[in-house]
């Protein structure tokens, strides 16, 4: 009975020493991008939705009542989203196709290797880049003061430092001239 667990497990072990056929789908980058093109299309779709709904609105706004224009300019922006968004899944389709040979190619040379894969510094290089990528391009002094746990007081705030007015124009400094 020993000799034939034995046997057993050992065929087990070798048989997991197989290279997987879609290495893709452990991969967390490849799920990451699946999961951004369906969020896309999803979008794409209920932006289509609105799309057609601006349309209807142009063909039923009342001529000469100025209605007309705001109705073109809602038009013009859908249908300038809309095109964005075909843009961004098209690109997200090529960049899934694209990682999925990456990843086929790292695994087996890991495989060959007997390395970890994924690669964890890959992953957290991703996520890095997915953070900046997607980080507001806008500057704010406050908020930034925040990220980097600066605490600002009166001055940031009220326009006036706590001393009193910017420049040394408060009543510590009209009181010192006054007895000169």
């Amino acid at each position: 009975m020993r000799l034939i667990t034995a046997i057993f497990i050992i065929f087990a072990f070798a048989a997991c020493s197989k290279p997987d056929p879609n290495p893709e789908l452990k991969d967390p980058i490849y799920s990451d991008l699946q999961t951004q093109l369906g969020a896309t299309t999803a979008q794409l779709e209920a932006k289509k939705k609105e799309l057609e709904g601006f349309e209807k609105e142009l063909i039923e706004v009342v001529p000469q009542t100025g209605q007309i224009k705001y109705a073109k300019k809602r038009v013009f922006e859908a249908q300038a989203l809309v095109n964005k968004l075909e843009q961004e899944k098209a690109y997200l389709e090529l960049k899934i196709e694209q990682r999925k040979r990456t990843a086929q190619t790292s695994y087996k040379k890991a495989f060959a290797k007997k390395e970890e894969w994924p690669d964890p510094k890959e992953w957290a290089s991703y996520q890095v880049e997915q953070k900046l990528r997607n980080a507001k391009k806008t500057w704010d002094v406050k908020d930034r003061m925040k990220e980097a746990g600066v605490s600002f007081g009166g001055a940031a705030e009220g326009g006036k430092a706590e001393g009193g007015e910017h420049g040394g124009g408060g009543e510590g400094a009209k009181a010192e001239k006054s007895e000169h």
